[in-house]
């Protein structure tokens, strides 16, 4: 019998780990073959991923800015382009509690364009709504700071909220405003008041504090209004507790 040591038992030995080595190198290849081709897929996959994050990002950004114009669409006048009651309200009411808090005078004009309806009756509404536009881009540029709005508060009145002003400043924008529209020289022949379109004014100043509400302020101006409205037109009327 054959001993286990024997050069052909070590030849068959041989030979059996040869088959093993030849087996495992193609096993081995196998897998680098797979590595190779999950390497590729995963770089395929990260390059589309970063393709698709930055087309998130650019639509992010492109949701952001539509919100943007949509919320600015919602807070402007489409006939005038200023801003439209809404957005005078939430300025108001912003700039009221930040005044209370700093305890700084806050003054409103309320404008009404004398005679509007007349204005419309005898030169048509077209006429009428670019009369109106005329207007209120005059009134807006008096608002001159930032934190200044001039705002379509309803039909043909405008209001102008003034933060941080006194009355002298509101009073010296509101002779601003009449001057402004003086000098549109827009014809009015049917105004019984002048052959010009104008507009009666009401200031008011206030320094607001928590126990008031934004209101108040409205209330004066609107009074002192009514009062220019009563003493002729055309004029300004600031708020004073005689009226």
């Amino acid at each position: 019998m054959e001993s286990e040591t024997s050069p052909e038992h070590l030849r068959q030995e041989l030979a059996q780990l040869r088959l093993e080595l030849e087996v495992l190198q193609r096993e081995k290849l196998d897998l680098e073959i797979m590595v190779e081709n999950i390497t590729e897929h995963a770089d395929a996959i990260e390059v589309e991923l970063r393709a698709r994050n930055q087309d998130v990002q650019e639509l992010n950004e492109r949701l952001a800015l539509a919100n943007k114009e949509l919320e600015q669409l919602a807070s402007v006048d489409g006939l005038t382009g200023i801003a439209n009651r809404r957005r005078f309200d939430m300025t108001l009411e912003r700039e009221w509690k930040r005044l209370s808090r700093d305890q700084k005078p806050f003054s409103l004009i309320l404008g009404d364009i004398d005679y509007f309806k007349r204005y419309n009756d005898t030169y048509g509404h077209q006429a009428g709504d670019e009369c109106l536009q005329k207007v209120c881009q005059a009134c807006h540029a008096c608002a001159k700071r930032a934190s200044d709005l001039a705002a379509r508060y309803g039909g043909e009145e405008i209001a102008i909220i003034l933060p941080d002003t006194d009355s002298i400043g509101a009073m010296y924008i509101a002779q601003d405003v009449r001057r402004q529209i003086r000098q549109l020289n827009i014809k009015h022949d049917a105004s019984p008041i002048g052959n010009l379109i104008s507009m009666s004014l009401g200031v008011a100043t206030i320094i607001p504090h928590n126990q008031l509400r934004p209101n108040v302020l409205i209330n004066q101006a609107d009074m002192a209004l009514y009062r220019a409205k009563q003493n002729g037109r055309n004029r300004i009327v600031l708020f004073h507790k005689s009226l």
